[in-house]
């Protein structure tokens, strides 16, 4: 995999990791003065859902381009019971930051689209046909592009397909975040792809976005190795996946006749 990449916003870094060579940005608050350079032609970020990483995302985004033109619009369903708590951070209708879900994505120009999974392969018909042409989707993780793949569709190719995706939980996006108010560079690393670009503008896009959440490093990668190290290293591994099989496996074998000592060897 190419880990090289051309920004016209930001300056990268070389960096020697076992042997390969790549690029990074690092981050940090005296970014922010670029980031609506890197954005330009976005004039709404929509942000859908508001469960982990959507209210620190949003949240970030909002407080990193504030007294900038960037618009920043959260994105539910109708009589979503995440509605109270976007409005409590500020998020409301009476002040246009708050939409219902399908309208916020046909009126933006960067769609940041962090539904759960389940949610994804139910409704990105409906997501992509909302999308307006040149428009971006953004995703933080690379979920959508594995199924696609496994049904054998793909997305519109009308549009630029980037990815940011926090190392940590939306909590701690966000609590990092505010750290960094204090502390320059706090925050939480994310890595980056660049799944489809028509415009030539969307490293740059997924660059300032990642700066914009409080990223103190930004590496490359794909969606592909993105959803495929999360479902190995984090749902196999830090989620217990590995662990449940194994002492599924022993029970299996002590059902079918094995002694406790045969099936735990086996």
């Amino acid at each position: 995999m190419n880990l090289n990449f051309n920004t016209t916003i930001f300056e990268k870094q070389k960096i020697i990791l076992a042997d390969t060579e790549e690029y990074i940005v690092q981050g940090g608050r005296h970014l922010f003065p670029l980031l609506p350079k890197a954005f330009e032609g976005i004039k709404q970020i929509g942000v859908l859902c508001w469960a982990s990483q959507g209210p620190a995302q949003a949240q970030n985004l909002r407080d990193s381009l504030e007294g900038t033109d960037i618009k920043i619009k959260v994105g539910l369903r109708e009589n979503s019971d995440s509605i109270q708590s976007a409005e409590a951070v500020g998020f409301t209708r009476e002040n246009g930051a708050l939409g219902e879900m399908y309208q916020v994505i046909s009126e933006s120009d960067l769609t940041l689209v962090l539904i759960s999974d389940a949610a994804q392969a139910e409704n990105y018909k409906r997501i992509f046909k909302a999308l307006r042409p040149g428009s971006t989707l953004g995703l933080s993780h690379g979920f959508l592009v594995g199924y696609l793949k496994s049904i054998g569709e793909s997305f519109p190719d009308n549009i630029n397909v980037i990815g940011v995706c926090p190392k940590g939980m939306g909590p701690s996006v966000r609590q990092l975040y505010e750290q960094g108010r204090e502390i320059n560079g706090a925050g939480i690393n994310s890595s980056f792809a660049i799944h489809q670009d028509i415009d030539g503008k969307a490293t740059d896009y997924a660059l300032a976005w990642s700066i914009a959440l409080g990223s103190p490093f930004t590496f490359m990668t794909t969606l592909e190795s993105e959803y495929k190290s999360d479902i190995f290293g984090e749902r196999a591994i830090l989620l217990g996946a590995v662990n449940g099989v194994v002492e599924s496996l022993y029970h299996w074998f002590v059902r079918h006749g094995y002694n406790k000592e045969e099936a735990f060897v086996n």
